[in-house]
């Protein structure tokens, strides 16, 4: 992977046309800046650099972002310098989409680089653009943006310089940075100490921000770092990010209930003096307890009245159940006395059946007994004696 470092030089590529001629008194010159203004822009520079690299190298799979990053800051920065010496000399051909208000020149800054990084897509990133990779895309260059960050392709002091360059172009209105000059050095270390542009760094303890001093108002009403009086008048000091969780959990100036409340006390107090709400309401307190407990009282006895009623209502129940039981187990007997009953009739019936069967062989062998008898006197009396 091709090296991400590279440098913009001392005037950080934004050539400045001197104003004075060379035999003319040297002026000293306050040179301030909106801190803001100046941060943004640097910040811009950056951002801007590794989303050209990657519109660039987009669907390339020969070419990494990282291999193209000095070819491609090279040209921003002959782009950034044609572009704001023509916004400067009102010939640009960028539209600015401001209307009834004069453009800040982190506005101007910001139109040049989105044209300059529409200049670099390839036609594979203008179709991802729009089609399936766009979030992909986005992704890779919030990635890359950070590895040039951390890698330090692009210096934040250099990138600094060359947006104080462009600042000081740009602004047409001359409110974002201080032209004023002076004879002498004293003069201009009393006109620095009062110049409304001077840096300033938040004293709040943990905050460290730093900004012109027109900025120093707004920022300290928004500085979560700042230590102010508890919102519900506590006698704490709290810092602002950390006053919302103080409010509700910390502070004894919170409102809760009373611990009484149960009992029927509805006051809302702060927590810090519950127990004292407690000991000069102690009366009224014991009152509503005592209320309580003979409600409870009754609402105990009616529902040992309910009990009862449930106890007697199962005891008739689980009777109700044995006396069905006890039908049951006697229809059950009957049943089994009938059953035997009927069986010892067919064991009967089937002895008598078969005695009645034999009765009838023993008739049926006589009857056949007395037809042989009678055959045989029949025969004897048929054949006669035999001759000597």
């Amino acid at each position: 992977m091709a090296s991400l470092r590279g440098g913009t030089g001392t005037n950080s590529g934004i050539a400045e046309i001197p104003t004075t001629s060379p035999d003319a008194p040297v002026l000293q010159e306050c040179g301030y800046f909106d801190v803001e203004q100046v941060g943004k822009i640097a910040q811009a520079l950056l951002v801007s650099l590794g989303t050209a690299c990657v519109e660039k190298t987009a669907g390339d799979p020969f070419n990494h972002p990282g291999a193209i990053v000095a070819d491609v800051k090279k040209e921003m920065l002959e782009y950034l310098n044609v572009q704001s010496e023509a916004f400067a000399s009102g010939t640009s051909a960028i539209v600015l989409q401001i209307s009834g208000e004069i453009p800040s020149p982190l506005q101007v800054v910001g139109d040049i680089l989105e044209a300059f990084v529409r200049s670099k897509k390839n036609l594979f990133s203008r179709v991802s653009g729009k089609l399936l990779y766009s979030d992909r895309k986005e992704e890779k260059i919030e990635d890359f943006v950070q590895e040039l960050d951390r890698t330090g392709a692009w210096m934040i002091g250099r990138r600094e310089v060359l947006a104080r360059a462009l600042l000081k172009r740009v602004d047409k209105c001359k409110m974002f940075h201080c032209e004023m000059q002076f004879d002498t050095s004293e003069q201009l270390a009393e006109h620095k100490s009062k110049c409304a542009l001077r840096p300033l760094t938040c004293e709040n303890e943990g905050c460290g921000a730093i900004f012109s001093a027109f900025n120093a108002k707004p920022h300290d009403g928004s500085c979560p770092f700042k230590q102010l009086p508890c919102e519900q008048g506590c006698k704490a000091l709290v810092k602002r990010g950390d006053m919302d969780k103080h409010c509700v959990t910390l502070c004894p100036m919170k409102l809760v209930n009373c611990p009484f409340a149960q009992a029927g006390c509805t006051q809302s107090i702060p927590q810090g003096i519950a127990e004292q709400h407690c000991v000069d309401n102690v009366g009224q307190h014991l009152l509503l307890v005592f209320q309580t407990m003979q409600k409870q009282g009754v609402s105990l006895q009616t529902q040992a009245q309910r009990i009862n009623l449930l106890e007697k209502a199962m005891q008739i129940n689980q009777r109700s159940e044995a006396v069905d039981i006890g039908i049951v187990l006697l229809t059950s007997r009957e049943q089994e006395i009938r059953l035997k009953t009927m069986e010892q009739e067919v064991l009967k019936l089937r002895q008598d059946q078969k005695a009645t069967d034999v009765s009838a062989e023993v008739l049926q062998l006589r009857r056949e007994l007395r037809n042989l008898q009678k055959g045989l006197e029949t025969l004897s009396t048929q054949t006669p004696p035999q001759q000597q």
